[in-house]
């Protein structure tokens, strides 16, 4: 097989290399900031988003945990303002098979947002 000019005999494993994808500028303008809302006006192909992985070895529960993960995440966000405890910047590691922040990250509730009745509702 022959990708980009790289020729791979049937004995060579390819991995995809989440934590290079997901840097790649042609895809993600400015990919070391946290930007986002670059995901809220784009949606991303299997091959340029990928989590969850890709292909048919990728997560059974992706589309629940994805689901999840933005209801949990708009729930936070419209009742509390969050602050980082520590400005310095947090470096990726490897932790098993994820990448994770390293020494996490850090914040406290600096505010309760008001509370208005609202509904969420998933796209």
């Amino acid at each position: 097989m022959e990708i980009i000019g790289h020729k791979f005999t049937s004995e060579t494993v390819l991995v995809p290399c989440i934590y290079l994808a997901h840097r790649r500028a042609e895809t993600y303008p400015e990919p070391e900031q946290f930007r986002p809302e670059r995901f809220l006006n784009q949606k991303f192909s299997p091959y340029e988003y990928l989590p969850f992985c890709g292909g048919y070895r990728g997560c059974i529960g992706a589309a629940f945990c994805m689901y999840e993960l933005k209801l949990v995440t708009a729930i936070i966000l419209s009742n509390f303002q969050l602050t980082l405890t520590d400005k310095r910047p947090v470096y990726p590691v490897r932790r098993g098979i994820t990448i994770v922040p390293s020494g996490g990250v850090k914040m406290v509730v600096t505010k309760k947002a008001k509370l208005k009745r609202q509904t969420i509702l998933s796209t």
